[in-house]
């Protein structure tokens, strides 16, 4: 990995973290970048499913609406 590409994931990971500054994380990405890679994966995966949770809800609102 380069360091540009080591500086993108460290500012990835502060983005939104209130664990991470910006050399904690680049240190992170820098000793155990396969660790930095699972967090980010994490972050995904809860994203989406907020997302998907979120969808669900308004759907459901919906039906209610719809047919109470």
């Amino acid at each position: 990995m380069t360091e540009r590409e080591q500086r993108q994931m460290a500012w990835l990971l502060t983005e939104g973290s209130e664990v991470f500054d910006f050399d904690t994380a680049l240190e992170v990405v820098q000793q155990m970048p396969a660790e930095a890679e699972k967090i980010l994966r994490m972050r995904e995966a809860r994203r989406r499913f907020a997302k998907e949770s979120a969808r669900l809800r308004e759907r459901r609102r919906a039906l209610i609406d719809d047919f109470g």
